[in-house]
């Protein structure tokens, strides 16, 4: 596969990558040549250069001059009378006598021999002690006492400090390295400047490939997200970005992915209520349909049965069966009508700050009285069920409609209720239980999530089949067999409307259903897009209050 050639963001941040680097470095060349030349100008003087030699010269005469001296010493020492007399006469007795005399006068001898024909050593004498090589150098002289080149001859061995003397070498070493040196800066010169040379374009090379790479990582992710964009702008809600580093563009994908979750939120939000407005809409007119027969129908069964005087019993039976039957009927359907009704009728949310500790509180009372649909005995008690808030201890602020938020936890609790006792009701055949035993638990309590809360309605009943969870907010749709399945499609219109969402779980604690209200915060964005979807969706035609549509 071809290699992407870079782009034009990947090309400029390369080249602000290179010259970053390169500059400096560049910089830091021209001033190192310049020094260096500076450096080399003063160190490498010609004056210097001439002193030095000057110097050398200069210990080299002055070695010279004490090697002169010793020769002269060793010139007069030969030129004895009366050394050469006992030398010629082979007197060694005479010779050492002489020696004796002579040897105080040179303190810079270490020996002093006579040798005669042959190299016979007539008489020696020394200083004592023998040349010490780490402080002193000898020098040997050697002369004729005769005429003879084979007759008496006398040997000097001089000491001389060999301090001055390696002093000489080690200077004559340096000013020979300094005028190499200086026959070679322009040699040195061009080998530094070859070493820059060469790391600067190392660091070239290196710095425009690492530019390059690090460009490319952050075009990639610029890519990705205009990608993503252009996903989100054919109308695909489920792009997400991957979110890479905690650096700036790490933050612009995650700011990214929450607006696409509060934008597909929103959009949910919309399309809900557009699906409920027409759901209520069709209730509306359903109920007006299915309302206005019954009351005639009614009416003709029950004149029906007054006007009849005949004395057949069976007719008279069979008359008064149809008119329970008819009236019961009735009944049911007016109170289906009525469901319909205040669910066509549902009123929109009315969000106000409020605290939930408080909420919660008042609510209390009103869920542990909740009356049967049958009559005024409240269902908790009738079942036998134990109905339990857990109030929280810190503070839950929230922005809610407190009636319509409280119709949510009466509808999820009575919900429980109903659940719990058609679950544990006694079948045909067995015995009640005793009427003070609790057939079950319903827990609601609240916590806080994030800036948001969570209400929570748990119980031990038999819970919500997997299956049927997609489904049991949708209206109409009930598992009860006296339901209407309106109450949990209000409940998950006035969540929506409160800018949360509703989850169905198995409960930890209590092991039945636990249905999960999650709110968030009075001062989120969802709390604004929760507003900005209402004004939609009214604009967009849904009816909300009970008011005509836009």
């Amino acid at each position: 596969m071809a290699q992407r050639l870079p782009g034009k963001i990947e090309r400029r941040l390369a080249l602000a990558i290179l010259l970053t680097a390169v500059l400096p470095l560049a910089a830091a060349l021209l001033l190192a040549t310049s020094l260096f030349r500076s450096a080399s100008a003063i160190w490498f003087d010609p004056e210097v250069g001439r002193q030095l030699d000057r110097g050398v010269d200069v210990y080299k005469d002055y070695v010279k001059a004490i090697k002169d001296d010793m020769r002269h010493q060793t010139d007069a020492i030969a030129a004895d009378e009366m050394l050469r007399i006992a030398a010629k006469k082979h007197n060694s007795e005479l010779v050492e006598a002489q020696l004796n005399e002579l040897f105080p006068r040179f303190p810079e001898l270490v020996t002093l021999t006579v040798e005669g024909s042959g190299g016979r050593t007539l008489a020696t004498r020394d200083r004592g002690r023998p040349v010490d090589e780490s402080k002193e150098r000898s020098l040997e002289q050697r002369r004729a006492l005769t005429e003879d080149p084979d007759g008496s001859a006398v040997l000097a061995t001089f000491a001389i400090d060999r301090t001055r003397l390696d002093e000489l070498a080690k200077t004559a070493n340096v000013v020979t390295k300094y005028h190499a040196l200086e026959q070679s800066r322009g040699e040195l010169y061009r080998g530094y400047l070859n070493a820059f040379g060469a790391l600067l374009g190392t660091t070239m090379l290196l710095t425009l490939v690492l530019g390059i790479l690090l460009a490319r990582g952050v075009t990639k992710r610029i890519n990705r997200l205009g990608a993503a964009i252009n996903l989100v702008a054919s109308g695909d809600m489920s792009v997400r970005v991957p979110v890479t580093g905690n650096d700036e563009l790490g933050d612009l994908a995650r700011a990214f992915n929450d607006m696409i979750g509060e934008m597909a939120q929103s959009r949910a939000r919309i399309e809900f209520l557009q699906r409920i407005g027409a759901w209520q809409e069709m209730a509306q007119r359903l109920a007006h349909e299915i309302k206005n027969p019954l009351t005639p129908i009614q009416l003709a069964v029950q004149e029906c049965h007054r006007k009849y005087k005949g004395d057949d019993p069976r007719f008279r039976t069979l008359l008064d069966t149809t008119l329970e039957i008819v009236e019961e009927e009735v009944g049911t359907r007016r109170r289906l009508v009525g469901d319909v009704s205040n669910f066509a009728r549902l009123p929109h949310a009315e969000l106000r700050d409020a605290e939930l500790r408080e909420f919660l509180r008042e609510s209390a009372d009103q869920l542990a009285h909740l009356e049967d649909a049958a009559g005024d005995e409240s269902i908790a008690q009738l079942h036998n069920v134990d109905v339990r808030l857990d109030v929280p201890r810190d503070p839950l602020p929230a922005a809610i409609d407190r009636q319509m938020l409280r119709r949510v936890l009466v509808n999820l609790v009575r919900n429980a209720v109903q659940a719990i006792r058609d679950d544990r009701a006694p079948k045909s055949g067995e015995s009640a239980k005793a009427g003070d035993e609790v057939l079950g638990h319903v827990v609601v309590s609240a916590r806080r999530e994030g800036e948001g809360a969570v209400l929570a309605v748990e119980d031990d009943g038999p819970g919500v089949p997997a299956e049927s969870r997609e489904r049991i907010f949708d209206p109409y749709f009930t598992t009860k067999k006296d339901g209407t399945g309106l109450g949990l499609a209000i409940v998950k219109k006035i969540v929506v409307e409160h800018g949360g969402r509703i989850e169905i779980t198995r409960s930890e604690t209590l092991g039945g259903a636990s249905f999960l209200v999650h709110l968030p915060g009075p001062r989120s964005v969802t709390i604004a897009a929760a507003r900005e979807a209402r004004d939609r969706a009214i604009e967009s035609g849904v009816k909300l209050d009970g008011a005509p549509p836009a």
